[in-house]
């Protein structure tokens, strides 16, 4: 059982109950990265009280989007079970079902937070003293309040310009362990990745939102860094117009075009033509590209 990725699908949006529920499953059958699922699917529907048709359809989704991954097979009184694995960063890439954190920076000090109030309560006899602080490991402390303004970044350091872009996926405890791996960094400019174009948006892209596990090396973007690099290179301007300057993209359609981008395996049927129109219209990908993974590329109506 993986309580780590376990937490993690129980945070993000799967797209049905039944998805969520099957992939519940699995992740309580899975080893920390995300390997070694073996149950049948006849236990699965058995256990989860649904037809192990809707079990096969939720696999099959599953698989489609990225998700879970065929791993192998092994043996069984039956003939062979598939082997299935979870794919982790997939799901750490899913949208949250967690609201993000109220921007308290207005709020000042005197006024703390609503679970700081200093006011007291009435309670029974022989009762446990109530708790009104938020506890110091809690992921949505209020730690935007502030008697001083944040110095300003060196530009000159690389690795001070990523921590800046990092955001709540890189926590305190990330950035402590995480400055002691800045050689990573000068690996990355050494073998031509750019700051701006490559490294910088891949940093702000992965994390956005508060992690179960905590980022601890600089390494752990590596193979993301030169994902975007390769596509940088093969990929023409993106048209002007075609997205808003500055306007982060749709958590959804960037999904689709990290999968399309990287060299994952890739269903041939994963990617609708209203996707691949999207994609190439938001600049996220390119003919060249979608022809590669085997993708028809599709006619635009205004074409004659």
């Amino acid at each position: 059982m993986s309580n780590l990725i376990s937490a993690s699908v129980q945070r993000r949006v799967v797209g049905s109950a039944t998805r969520k529920s099957v992939l519940l499953y699995m992740a309580d059958k899975a080893a920390d990265d995300g390997t070694g699922i073996w149950t049948s699917k006849a236990n699965i529907a058995r256990d989860l009280e649904l037809s192990r048709r809707a079990v096969q359809i939720a696999i099959q989704e599953l698989i489609r989007d990225g998700l879970v991954k065929e791993a192998g097979q092994r043996d069984c009184k039956h003939g062979f079970t598939i082997e299935y694995a979870i794919e982790s960063q997939a799901v750490d890439n899913l949208p949250s079902t967690r609201e993000q954190p109220v921007d308290n920076s207005s709020r000042t000090r005197e006024q703390g937070s609503p679970r700081e109030s200093s006011a007291r309560v009435t309670r029974e006899r022989g009762s446990p003293h109530p708790v009104n602080q938020i506890h110091p490991n809690h992921p949505y402390r209020d730690t935007t309040t502030q008697l001083t303004d944040d110095p300003p970044v060196d530009n000159s350091d690389p690795q001070a310009r990523c921590l800046a872009v990092a955001g709540p996926g890189l926590c305190p405890a990330s950035r402590t362990a995480i400055i002691e791996t800045a050689e990573v960094i000068e690996g990355w400019l050494r073998e031509g990745m750019d700051i701006d174009a490559d490294i910088l948006p891949v940093i702000r892209a992965r994390t956005p939102t508060i992690r179960i596990s905590p980022i601890r090396t600089w390494a752990y973007f590596t193979d993301a860094v030169r994902a975007a690099h390769r596509q940088r290179l093969r990929q023409p301007a993106r048209p002007q117009g075609a997205e808003k300057a500055g306007a982060p993209a749709n958590p959804q359609l960037q999904f689709f075009a990290d999968w399309v981008n990287s060299d994952r395996y890739l269903p041939a049927n994963a990617i609708s033509n209203a996707i691949a129109l999207t994609l190439l219209e938001a600049g996220l990908t390119s003919v060249e590209r979608l022809a590669q993974r085997g993708i028809p590329v599709p006619a635009r109506k205004d074409r004659p």
